[in-house]
């Protein structure tokens, strides 16, 4: 057999190590007997077998292998064993001690199912030992005197010494493991802080990079709604005016989307159910898209189904979101033919598909589309554009819905998105604010409203907003949280306080606690209306529990705050009509 060239794992592999040691005491041992033994044979049996012992240390040392080692010097120590015991007290021998180490050793280093093999190979020579024993009779025992001592104390020392040393190793190799799961839990636990403190600074990354892209937005997309109301009749400025909005909107559908990734990775998004019109949002989705197809060359429908329910139940604003998504992908892919919207009833609820004529998606193509940053083709984003995330957000928020998005595509021959919620009709919503709304709107004595925010161009577009439906109304502007409250507190009295999250000196959610721990009623009744380019989930529920009668995320649409703002003061009338 070729031997392979000496290495130095044997002493640091503890299995080797131990065998080492093991057939190092066992030569120790059988050299001791071999001279001291007062027995011829037994002296001749142990230098033969302490011969052979030292070749098989010397080969094991030079490479062979552990377990043709261990199985080769098992079996000598064995044969060896038995020899010398039936040479020499038979039952009473010493040298049957050795017999323990056989199952021992092998359980160290192979386990228990050979533990229990050898087990039973040590059994067996200790009953041949107690038979051969009996057949010889009494008179057969060797009986020798002190001079044996030295044999046995030899024997049942280094054999013990044998024993010993594998609990002892056990203990080593216990504490090392112990030690080495307690730095790896250390090494753990630094990591998880260190993720934990990524995370929170991934959060504040989003929550500031949301606070400083969508405040300009705000004021763009405000200040260009209230100047389209203002230039009605004028053709021209009113076609700038809304080349400026689809800008802006597309601007802004960029920054949702990649904010929106990034909330739906951490776990952050989940349903707002709220009842709202069908039909009107499905339009509202649809009709966004009017002015971008007026030149082109596309049939553009909308088609909602009989059956269809006017009222239903869940997130309207995701909802509507995954539409235009879908309905921009369309539009944007597609060069002729058409694109068509439609919405049908079905068993178990209804199901919402956009199909188009464009060009398409070959099928080895489509599981790239769902994922993050991608696009079917590497050139679609030369040609096309895109940040590749609409369709992996759209798929996120039909799966947080309740449904699941499909795609039926061919490449060149158009697509075909589809998905299903389990939507069913529900009476509208009863209306008994809506007199106290129009008295909200009509009313003529002089409100007076408190903006609160530390951008001036957001203070201008809340004043134009507030003054072109309420003429006659006061608003005074604060920069920061503290200002805010001290104008409260210094009186006049306020209608309503439109408030800002993020200002220096105080932010908006302390200004509103403060407002709302006033000892002062007229200052504690004020409604605060929230008004925040902040997305962070966490931010705003604080802001929502400092005390807020409503919440709009900035960049907020106009018609929306005038209908925020008209619900507030319908109730702040409600509230002093009460004697």
């Amino acid at each position: 057999m070729k031997l392979k060239n000496p290495t130095l794992p044997h002493f640091r592999d503890p299995k080797m190590l131990y065998l080492v040691g093991l057939m190092v005491l066992c030569f120790c041992a059988i050299a001791t007997t071999a001279i001291i033994s007062p027995h011829t044979g037994i002296q001749i049996q142990g230098s033969i077998f302490a011969v052979i012992l030292l070749v098989l240390l010397t080969r094991f040392l030079m490479g062979v292998s552990l377990e043709e080692t261990l199985r080769v010097g098992s079996v000598l120590a064995a044969f060896h064993i038995t020899g010398e015991t039936l040479q020499n007290n038979h039952i009473h021998s010493s040298t049957l001690v050795w017999v323990s180490l056989l199952p021992i050793t092998y359980f160290h280093i192979h386990g228990q199912r050979a533990a229990l093999r050898w087990t039973l190979v040590a059994l067996g020579i200790t009953v041949l030992a107690a038979v051969f024993g009996l057949w010889q009779g009494t008179a057969a025992t060797t009986t020798v005197g002190i001079q044996q001592a030295p044999v046995s104390f030899s024997e049942y020392f280094l054999a013990s010494l044998g024993i010993l040393i594998v609990p002892w190793i056990y203990r080593k190799r216990y504490d090392e493991t112990l030690d080495e799961s307690k730095t790896r839990q250390r090494d753990l636990k630094a990591k998880q802080v260190e993720l934990e403190h990524t995370q929170q600074m991934q959060e504040q990354f989003i929550a500031l990079v949301s606070h400083e892209l969508r405040t300009p937005m705000n004021a763009i997309l405000g200040l260009n709604s209230v100047l389209l109301e203002r230039v009605q009749g004028k053709p021209q400025a009113s076609k700038v005016l809304e080349y400026t909005k689809q800008s802006a909107g597309h601007l802004m559908t960029v920054i949702n989307d990649v904010l929106d990734y990034s909330q739906i990775h951490q776990g952050n998004i989940t349903a707002r159910v709220e009842r709202f019109a069908l039909h009107d949002t499905v339009r509202a989705a649809f009709e966004l898209f009017l002015p971008q197809i007026e030149s082109a060359r596309l049939h553009y429908a909308c088609e909602i189904g009989p059956g269809v329910p006017e009222w239903v139940e869940t997130d309207r604003h995701r909802l509507m979101q995954v539409l235009v998504n879908l309905l921009g992908n369309a539009i944007k892919f597609t060069h002729r033919g058409h694109v068509r919207l439609k919405i049908t009833a079905q068993q178990g609820g209804l199901a919402f598909a956009v199909e188009d004529t464009g060009i398409g998606i070959a099928p080895e193509k489509q599981a790239r589309i769902f994922e993050g940053f991608s696009q079917a083709d590497a050139s679609i984003q030369g040609r096309y554009g895109g940040s590749g995330l609409g369709l992996t957000i759209s798929l996120q928020l039909v799966q947080m819905l309740g449904g699941q998005l499909q795609l039926e595509s061919q490449d060149g021959t158009g697509s075909r998105f589809w998905f299903s919620l389990p939507l069913e009709g529900v009476p509208a919503p009863d209306k008994p604010e809506s007199r106290a709304h129009e008295q909200a709107g009509q009313v003529q004595r002089a409100l007076r409203f408190l903006v609160a925010d530390d951008h001036p161009v957001n203070r201008l577009l809340v004043r134009q907003v507030l003054s072109r439906q309420w003429p006659h109304s006061a608003v005074v502007e604060a920069e920061d949280g503290q200002a805010a409250v001290q104008a409260l507190m210094q009186g006049p009295a306020f209608d309503l306080v439109l408030m800002d999250m993020v200002m220096p000196v105080m932010d908006g959610i302390e200004a509103t606690r403060k407002i709302k721990a006033s000892e002062l009623r007229a200052v504690r009744s004020t409604p605060v209306l929230g008004l925040t380019a902040n997305v962070s989930t966490t931010d705003l529920e604080r802001f929502k529990a400092a005390g807020l009668g409503g919440l709009l995320l900035k960049p907020f649409d106009v018609a929306q705050l005038r209908a925020e703002v008209l619900r507030l003061m319908a109730d702040r009338l409600q509230e002093e009509a009460v004697p």
